[in-house]
């Protein structure tokens, strides 16, 4: 063996005793008991506000559409001519926002109140659709057609709101 050899197997068998005889921090310590899992709380409302928000996000485009119509008969001015660009694309609107409502209220399957408050809505929006479309057939009749509002609409207004309401409290 060499004296070279002798020395750095010396240095490193006093590293390691040094090593071994200095006390570690980590194993100072106890471990400290595992904590209880946490109690179990309310069913989580995530699914119920994600079907709450699909129904807003496929609203949007309707409400859009039918809010324009609406903002159009303001103008006492207002005519047929004049509105049936708007009626077409708020129809429109209403044939997809009707198209989503199935799969909508099938998400919401799980809360009946949200499922029940939806298909009503579902029906509110279906008679305003059937409205609208009489409505535009009756429009050279004169006083067949709707002033100012239509009735209909009030119906789909009110069972918007009964979602509303019931998304805010679920």
């Amino acid at each position: 063996m060499s004296i070279h050899q002798w020395t750095v197997r010396t240095l490193s068998a006093g590293v390691l005793a040094a090593a071994i005889a200095a006390p570690m921090p980590a194993l100072a310590t106890p471990t400290p008991a595992p904590t209880p899992p946490p109690a179990p709380t309310a069913p989580s409302n995530s699914a119920v506000q994600a079907t709450c928000d699909q129904w807003a996000n496929n609203r949007a485009p309707r409400l859009r559409a039918s809010r324009a119509t609406v903002d159009f008969t303001k103008n006492p001015d207002w005519t047929w001519t004049g509105i049936g660009p708007g009626l077409d694309a708020e129809q429109n609107a209403i044939r997809v926002e009707l198209g989503t409502l199935p799969g909508t209220v099938a998400r919401a399957g799980t809360n009946q109140r949200l499922a029940n408050a939806l298909r009503a809505y579902q029906g509110r929006l279906t008679e305003y659709n059937a409205a609208l479309s009489v409505d535009r057939g009756a429009r050279a009749s004169g006083e067949a057609t709707w002033a100012k509002s239509n009735p209909a609409y009030k119906r789909v207004t009110d069972a918007t709101n009964a979602v509303i309401t019931l998304c805010r409290t679920l």
